[in-house]
């Protein structure tokens, strides 16, 4: 088979396949406010309260040192 004849079969073949079907993402909320979860937080948590998460655990580990 000729090369050109080759790459046609293949285009043919990939068009012939239907669209991969995707899973549906559930829409999720933020487990505090309800919001839309970001989309890289592992813990359901938007990116405000993701942000208020760090923050407290800098306050928290700012107050043990000083109390060293």
């Amino acid at each position: 088979m000729a090369k050109k004849d080759r790459q046609s079969a293949k285009t043919t073949a990939r068009a012939a396949r239907p669209e991969a079907v995707k899973p549906e993402r559930r829409k999720r909320g933020c487990v505090v406010c309800g919001a839309d979860v970001a989309p890289f937080s592992e813990e359901d948590l938007c990116w405000v309260c993701r942000r208020l998460k760090i923050s407290a655990w800098r306050e928290t580990d700012t107050q043990a040192m000083m109390q060293e």
